[in-house]
């Protein structure tokens, strides 16, 4: 009996495929260097009080709201010789740069110096190089596979594992490098180069190797995008502001970055936290069931799914103390909702500009990733990092110099714990509940096609 083979247009090239997944590494790397670990280094090596650090994030975040409008209007209406997404992508070189600079700080500036330096690479990281580049993802990945939603789908689905082992590899091995390293300010200046050279280097690959298919361009009817059209998008499609809600859920309990400073404080060994790693192992077979789930469940309905099941977990680190045994079992089921979250996301918004045609709308892929995803993200690792210097300045941290280890109150301590487990366990809750409301769009879907199929054709006629 022969095997039936994918019929050619649906295949995906190996080469493609990885360089594509490239960028994400990348982006992927630049997070969880920046929103786990700059925290931790403003406060305990350059002395920054927790609650002036959350501050710098959720004003910086703030702003980011309206780069996202800036780069909404921006990418949807390029037209370049590289294509209308695709030069964006160099934003890598900026992303990379701003997390060395923000780690290469002198300690020995005065608070002013560092809290407006800080403030600055921070913004520029994600609210100008970060915002253009996911603004343009959806858009790009359209246009590089052929608006192909078989490929799109096996690139988000297997996509996930690529980045998974490239973000493993960082999360594994660099608080043990920090651990060793990061003592003065030479020894944070190696351990940022360190990563940020070959996370330069990979987040290029997808510029040069990966190009846009213009004839996607062709197909759209009205490629022009105006204001109103995005304020129109802003006021009609509410299950944008669903997505919106999922990010904003997702990234706040990432942001919240409690984990620096739990296996500091409580497990007694930073360096002991990359061992949390191990989990990826566990849940890199459980992605290649994503494409399987996928013909019974919506994305949306995987991300809901997945997120009451990772509740369980913050319930285990709660309870973990500084049993390694216990922290490893509660990261690896917390985790469950990060991997759909992370990697389907995109199938989401491509069924969000698919409503917006279904409104009478352009597609406006662009505006989609900026406003909804991009604003959703910049939003809660705004509110995570703020909530996180908040509740640790109001339970009584101290913040110190020279990455020395201080004796903090019971109170501060009890509030690491929470920061750790069930705050974020009560956003995993509200993020399940919108996730299965937005569901009900995927359900809609096979109506939203029929009409817009019948639209073009009376058009053409």
């Amino acid at each position: 009996m022969s095997k039936t083979r994918a019929p050619k247009a649906d295949r995906l090239p190996l080469g493609k495929f990885l360089a594509w997944k490239s960028s994400d590494i990348t982006s992927a790397g630049v997070f969880l260097i920046v929103t786990t670990y700059m925290s931790l280094f403003c406060t305990d090596h350059l002395g920054m009080s927790p609650l002036v650090v959350g501050n710098i994030i959720l004003i910086s975040n703030v702003i980011d709201f309206f780069t996202d409008l800036i780069a909404a209007y921006v990418i949807d209406n390029t037209k370049s010789k590289w294509g209308k997404a695709r030069p964006y992508e160099l934003g890598a070189i900026g992303m990379t740069l701003c997390t060395t600079l923000i780690f290469i700080t002198p300690s020995g500036w005065n608070e002013t110096l560092k809290i407006v330096w800080v403030f600055c690479m921070y913004t520029f990281l994600f609210g100008v190089f970060n915002t253009f580049r996911t603004s343009a993802n959806v858009p790009y990945l359209i246009r590089a596979f052929d608006n192909n939603r078989t490929l799109i789908g096996k690139v988000s689905s297997y996509g996930g594992i690529v980045t998974t082992m490239g973000s493993m590899v960082v999360s594994l091995t660099f608080p043990k490098m920090m651990a060793k390293l990061a003592t003065s300010d030479g020894g944070w200046a190696t351990l940022i180069l360190i990563y940020m050279i070959p996370l330069t280097v990979l987040g290029l690959l997808r510029f040069i190797f990966v190009k846009e298919n213009p004839s996607i361009d062709a197909q759209q009817v009205k490629n022009k995008v105006d204001f109103k059209d995005i304020w129109a998008m802003i006021r009609k499609n509410g299950y944008a502001w669903l997505y919106l809600l999922i990010m904003f859920f997702f990234q706040t309990i990432q942001s919240i970055a409690a984990l620096s400073y739990y296996f500091k404080y409580i497990v007694g060994d930073v360096g002991a936290s990359g061992l949390l790693s191990i989990m990826s192992f566990v849940l890199l077979p459980t992605m290649f069931l994503f494409p399987v789930l996928m013909k019974k469940l919506s994305a949306s309905q995987i991300i809901a799914l997945g997120a009451v099941f990772s509740c369980m977990g913050y319930i285990v680190n709660f309870f973990a103390g500084a049993s390694m045994t216990m922290l490893i079992i509660g990261g690896i089921i917390t985790a469950f909702a990060m991997l759909p979250i992370s990697y389907l996301g995109n199938m989401v918004q491509m069924d969000l500009c698919t409503y917006n045609q279904y409104l009478g709308l352009p597609r406006m892929d662009a505006s989609i990733g900026a406003l909804f995803n991009g604003f959703g993200t910049q939003l809660g690792q705004g509110f995570g990092g703020w909530l996180l210097g908040f509740a640790l300045t109001a339970a009584g941290y101290i913040a110190s110099e020279g990455d020395t280890i201080v004796a903090q109150p019971d109170s501060a301590i009890t509030m690491i714990r929470l920061l750790y487990s069930l705050i974020p366990m009560v956003l995993m809750v509200l993020l399940a509940v919108t996730a299965f409301i937005l569901s009900r769009l995927n359900k809609k879907m096979p109506e939203i096609e029929s009409k817009i199929a019948a639209d073009a054709a009376a058009k053409a006629e």
